[in-house]
């Protein structure tokens, strides 16, 4: 097996790495699974690299077994720990109460096609024989990895979207019952209290219409991630996405705040 070969199921392992920072820190015993299944991957990765740079120095038959073992248990690790990060999106999916149903479904089955795929991929692992059998093998995971990402940027999306949404129909509810008692009452307002009350009205429903039309720009967006982009154009939309998910929480922030000063202003000012 040359180095490059090597380097290749190396270099891709490295990706996984950074997806602890993409976790939503909550579904306990799924999470729990995951950290589990990442440190032990690390373990394992470090130990593939020992017995890969014992192969690269020695070329004896002994080292090339021991890097052939420590590739296969690297290998299927790397799968385990995908399979439960893909768990832990699903959990998440199920909790998120702003999404609705039909986009649960697109998302749910975007993991299942996934699970799936690792479950077949770690069949073939287990009948690696050689190094070079190794290399195929890592590089049929490999040539699936934008098609993986696709669906895990998607997914980690929608449950961003949702939660939003959840947030939203909380700040709707008590905009509702705000909006019952200024009616109620409206009657009795002075005219400098309802105008003043009347502006604080005004600027929520701005922010409630920049709100949506934020989340309907990151929806829009993250559909084209079913599209054929590169790992490098999936990232970098994926980060904006991030940002504009910040923004629109940002909105529902000031809402929530221009709530209060109507109630404050029912409160205490004549």
């Amino acid at each position: 097996m040359s180095m490059s070969k090597i380097l290749r199921i190396l270099l891709f392992s490295v990706f996984l790495l950074s997806f602890a920072t993409s976790i939503f820190a909550s579904s306990d015993q799924a999470y729990k699974d995951y950290i589990f299944q990442f440190d032990t991957y690390r373990t394992k990765n470090a130990e593939f690299l020992v017995a890969k740079n014992e192969y690269e120095k020695f070329k004896s038959l002994s080292s090339e077994t021991g890097a052939l073992d420590k590739t296969k248990l690297m290998l299927s690790q790397r799968d385990q720990l995908l399979r439960a990060y893909l768990l832990l999106l699903n959990e998440k999916l199920n909790e998120t109460k702003g999404m609705n149903t039909t986009d649960r479904n697109l998302y749910q089955t975007l993991i299942a096609n996934e699970v799936m795929f690792l479950q077949k991929h770690s069949t073939i692992v287990t009948s690696i024989g050689s190094l070079q059998d190794a290399s195929n093998v890592s590089s049929e995971l490999e040539s699936h990895y934008g098609v993986l990402q696709s669906s895990i940027r998607q997914t980690i999306l929608g449950i961003s979207v949702g939660v939003l949404l959840e947030l939203k129909s909380q700040l709707d509810d008590v905009l509702n019952r705000t909006q019952v008692l200024i009616n109620t009452n409206r009657g009795i307002f002075l005219p400098q209290k309802q105008a003043t009350v009347d502006r604080w009205l005004l600027q929520i429903d701005d922010k409630r219409i920049l709100f949506q039309q934020k989340i309907d720009s990151i929806l829009a967006v993250s559909a084209k991630f079913r599209g054929s982009s590169s790992i490098i154009e999936m990232d970098r939309t994926f980060q904006e996405q991030k940002s504009q998910i910040l923004e629109a929480k940002q909105y529902l922030i000031e809402a929530q705040s221009y709530i209060k000063e109507v109630m404050t202003t029912l409160k205490y000012q004549n």
